[in-house]
């Protein structure tokens, strides 16, 4: 049983990581918050555990704090951290 289903997208190393551009995740949460999104998808995609201490996830193209819940139809991407000038 999956209250939520949520596709999470992945863009640059992340994608080429997980070997895809999107990775579903099953979140049993009546108010799934950013927090779990992030770790139904470290058991989605075991893969980008050593990639999310530096990655935000974005709700709706605007990063999300942890405790942000996500709703149904919200666009939920994996943003990597760059860092350069």
């Amino acid at each position: 049983f999956c209250s939520m289903c949520v596709t999470v997208l992945l863009f640059g190393p992340q994608a080429t990581l997980a070997g895809a551009r999107s990775v579903d995740v099953d979140i049993e949460d009546d108010a799934p918050t950013a927090a779990d999104v992030l770790i139904a998808l470290r058991e989605a995609a075991p893969a980008l555990t050593g990639s999310l201490a530096s990655s935000r996830l974005a709700i709706n193209h605007e990063f999300a704090a942890t405790g942000q819940t996500v709703q149904p139809g919200d666009e939920v991407a994996l943003i990597g951290m760059v860092s350069g000038g």
